[in-house]
């Protein structure tokens, strides 16, 4: 990035209808990090949310009644909204404006100018079916307005992505956001799992996945060397030959918890082991 440039900074101050306007595989839908993720609709999310496959095409009558509601809903609430699908073609961009418009907002337009070739190459690393035909991608291409043109349209303001700050912008409501206690939760056992499990001691190095009354417990081991640190998970129906306590067994991942769960530990790498007999160092 030339850092001589002089980036503006979007007016987040007052409600408006972002749209995105570039070909697939042009990065628009990293741009839509910048803003909380609540703001974004796309028609391949809504293809997604009505067929579990977001480049199903005999789904879009469906997908784009869907996206009309939320947009709708969102406007009508005043709310800023971004619109992560191509919008190369005018029709659907005059739609959005008047959509926009209808609702009191402002319509700000946000050209992404990527190089032909780099949107051709993404294509071609993504899936089968969410891959678009190169001819479609660089009739997408050309289909990228000038500023001037995207003001003569109705939008309200347009700018080039590449001369915003969307960088400071994300870093700006990274920093603001509020610490995720359930961080490690989340990266070793993922997301889904995350939204069940609540910590059930003060120090957060013990908690509970439940789920309709079931449960599994881990806790966290940092009694060793650091470069060992780990979780561990509460086996059922296994217990101390010595002295009767429940066995704890190493776990990395959704797939050890679930051969725990199972009663499958010997899937785990780590044999069960007990707190108190076969690791004296650590707490009961």
């Amino acid at each position: 990035m030339n850092n001589h440039l002089t980036l503006l900074t979007l007016p987040l101050t007052k409600p408006a209808l972002y749209v995105l306007v570039g070909a697939g595989g042009s990065g628009k839908s990293s741009i839509t990090t910048a803003f909380p993720p609540s703001w974004s609709l796309s028609l391949d999310t809504c293809r997604a949310q009505v067929a579990d496959n977001a480049g199903s095409q005999a789904a879009t009558p469906a997908a784009v009644r869907v996206f009309d509601a939320a947009l709708d809903g969102r406007l009508s609430h005043h709310l800023p909204t971004v619109i992560d699908n191509t919008s190369t073609e005018q029709k659907h961009r005059t739609r959005l404006i008047k959509r926009a418009h209808h609702y009191g907002m402002l319509a700000v337009a946000i050209a992404v100018r990527t190089p032909l070739s780099v949107c051709q190459a993404r294509q071609a690393l993504r899936p089968a079916s969410l891959q678009v035909p190169r001819d479609v991608i660089e009739r997408q291409h050309d289909g990228v307005p000038s500023a001037e043109q995207l003001l003569s349209e109705g939008f309200d303001q347009a700018h080039d992505a590449d001369r915003l700050d969307l960088m400071r912008l994300l870093l700006e409501r990274s920093a603001s956001a509020d610490f995720d206690p359930l961080v490690d939760i989340r990266a070793t056992f993922g997301p889904d799992l995350a939204a069940v499990f609540a910590f059930t001691d003060s120090d957060d190095s013990r908690g509970t996945f439940a789920v309709a009354g079931r449960t599994i417990t881990v806790r966290w081991s940092d009694d060793g060397e650091p470069f060992d640190h780990h979780w561990q998970a509460q086996t059922e129906g296994h217990t101390c030959s010595d002295c009767g306590r429940a066995l704890w067994v190493r776990v990395a991942s959704a797939t050890d918890l679930l051969h725990v769960y199972t009663g499958k530990t010997g899937k785990v790498a780590d044999e069960p082991l007990c707190l108190v007999c076969d690791a004296p160092d650590y707490a009961a």
